[in-house]
C-alpha cells in the first residue's frame, strides 16, 4: 500500500475517534497502574506525607505565582515595569528549579520503592496526577462557595487518600 492511501484512510477518521483512541491510551496504563497499587504489587504511596510531597509539585507554582501577583501585580503608572520583569522572571525560574528539585526527590523516593523501571514508571504515571488531583480539589474543600460544593471536594478527595 502507498504512503498516500495510508495517508487518506487516517484523515478519513473522525476527530471524535481520535480523541476516544488517545484518552483509551492514556486511562488504561493509569487504570493499570491503579489496580496494581491497591493489589500492593506496586507502591503508589508510601504514607500521607507522600501525598503531600506530590502535592508539593502543584503547591509550589501556584503559591509563587500568587505571590508574584501580589509583589509584583500592580503595575501601575509609578511602577518601574523593568524591575517588576525582572522579579517576575527571578520567581518563575525560583519555582522552576524548586518543582525540578521536587521531581528528583520524587523519582528518587519512587526508585527505592520500586526497583524494577517498568514498575517505576507506571507508579509515577499514577502517583503524579493522583497527588496533584487531590491538591486541586483539597482547595475546594476551604473555598468553595456553597456547601454541596465543599461535600463533594471532601468526597473526591477522601477517595484519593492512599490506604
Amino acid at each position: 500500500m502507498s504512503n498516500a492511501g495510508a495517508e487518506s484512510t487516517l484523515g478519513a477518521l473522525p476527530l471524535s475517534w481520535w480523541v476516544v483512541g488517545v484518552g483509551l491510551l492514556l486511562i488504561l496504563p493509569f487504570a493499570f497502574g491503579l489496580g496494581l497499587g491497591l493489589k500492593r504489587h506496586i507502591v503508589v504511596y508510601r504514607n500521607h506525607l507522600d501525598v503531600m510531597v506530590v502535592g508539593g509539585l502543584y503547591l509550589i507554582p501556584a503559591s509563587i505565582a500568587a505571590l508574584a501577583v501580589l509583589i509584583a501585580g500592580g503595575g501601575g503608572s509609578g511602577t518601574n515595569d523593568e524591575a517588576v520583569f525582572e522579579l517576575r522572571m527571578a520567581l518563575f525560574s525560583l519555582a522552576v528549579v524548586l518543582d525540578a528539585l521536587l521531581l528528583l526527590f520524587i523519582v528518587v523516593r519512587t526508585w527505592l520503592d520500586n526497583r524494577n523501571v517498568l514498575k517505576m514508571l507506571l507508579e509515577l504515571y499514577v502517583k503524579i496526577p493522583l497527588g496533584v488531583f487531590f491538591f486541586a480539589q483539597f482547595g475546594n474543600i476551604f473555598g468553595g462557595k456553597q456547601a454541596a460544593s465543599r461535600r463533594k471536594s471532601v468526597f473526591w478527595a477522601l477517595l484519593r487518600i492512599p490506604r
